[in-house]
């Protein structure tokens, strides 16, 4: 029998997430928090952690009411998932999403799983200025469509038109999900349009500010019908026990010792740069997330990606999807002067 038969033809052709295993002693290209937790929430962690002989709390109230509290709503506007990876295909397996729609280029996850939940992936390209197209998303969408929107947008970094994504939300007929995994950094978001647009979904993360990558967890926020519903589809122990509690040690003490972290982050991202700006042949885009797209216009982008490779930097690699460009997530002060260091002596080679 031939293997190929049994699989369905919805995912013959899905092209899966890969992640080369390139090792650098400097890693900079998954848009991770650089810092390791500290050390006052790891003792809360040590003081908190029993058993594991039991199962987890399915519904993750502790943690779903110390997001709450953060957030100044309610509990039942709140669903946590394994990642948002795994709440973006809960919503996309629960709500008619005949068509998924999205920009590009964008996160790659939701074009993947919207093939997983044998969907339409509909991608409408941004404009030069890594802009949306408001008046092709809205003519493309209708009521069996969902529509996602990341905010700041990976892997550009900017944050869309207030005035387009609101356009959007007002005009959709179906579901529209704002993917605000990088807010903490940015500092705006539409969560507060939940109450006029119960349409509208918000997805977070816990894998970038707060440094929980290795983790897995993640949240979203909307109407508490929407989150009823999703209830019905999500997997009963889908949050592991240990990833409940440090999310909720972390959350419970964000402002506290992680805020200076972040902080730390957006000094960084806004001096490199500015350094950025400074190289020759170098052309970098503005950011609103822990992450710089630069451009390469005298060194083609592959070359000096192999390059820092070699020097031992990693940076992600996008011209496969973005001509001659490459993203940097911003590390510590000590790994941001290597890179720089390096990038700058790969440049003057040329």
């Amino acid at each position: 029998m031939a293997i190929e038969s049994l699989v369905k033809e919805n995912i013959k052709s899905l092209r899966p997430y890969e992640i080369p295993d390139i090792p650098c002693s400097v890693k900079l290209d998954a848009m991770e928090n650089p810092y390791d937790l500290p050390e006052e929430i790891k003792e809360l962690v040590k003081e908190k952690v029993g058993g594991f002989n039991r199962y987890p709390d399915p519904l993750s109230n502790d943690l779903r009411k110390s997001i709450a509290s953060y957030l100044g709503i309610d509990k039942e506007e709140i669903m946590v998932g394994n990642g948002s990876d795994e709440l973006i295909l809960n919503i996309l397996l629960t709500f008619k999403s005949n068509q998924v729609i999205f920009p590009t280029p964008t996160f790659a996850m939701y074009k993947i799983l919207a093939q997983v939940a044998n969907s339409k992936p509909v991608g409408i390209p941004l404009s030069n200025e890594f802009e949306l197209d408001d008046e092709v998303i809205l003519a493309t969408a209708d009521a069996d469509s969902i529509i996602f929107l990341a905010y700041p947008n990976n892997p550009t970094g900017n944050c869309f038109s207030k005035e387009k994504m609101l356009r959007i939300v007002e005009e959709a007929e179906g579901l529209i999900v704002i993917d605000e995994a990088y807010f903490e950094f940015s500092k705006e978001t539409f969560l507060s349009v939940i109450d006029s647009y119960p349409q509208v979904i918000i997805l977070r993360t816990f894998s970038k500010a707060f440094g929980l990558a290795g983790l897995r967890c993640g949240y979203l926020v909307a109407h508490p019908e929407l989150v009823k519903a999703l209830f019905k589809v999500k997997l009963p122990y889908n949050l592991n026990s240990f990833s409940q509690i440090v999310a909720g040690c972390v959350m419970e003490n964000f402002r506290y010792l992680l805020q200076p972290q972040i902080n730390q982050i957006i000094t960084q991202r806004e001096r490199l740069y500015l350094f950025l700006k400074k190289i020759n042949g170098i052309i970098p885009y503005p950011s609103d997330a822990n992450f710089i797209l630069f451009k390469t216009t005298n060194v083609p982008a592959n070359t000096i990606f192999s390059e820092l490779v070699e020097e031992g930097v990693l940076i992600r690699n996008l011209t496969e999807d973005i001509p001659n460009c490459l993203r940097v997530t911003v590390g510590t002060e000590q790994e941001n002067n290597t890179f720089m260091e390096k990038l700058d002596k790969i440049c003057r080679k040329y």
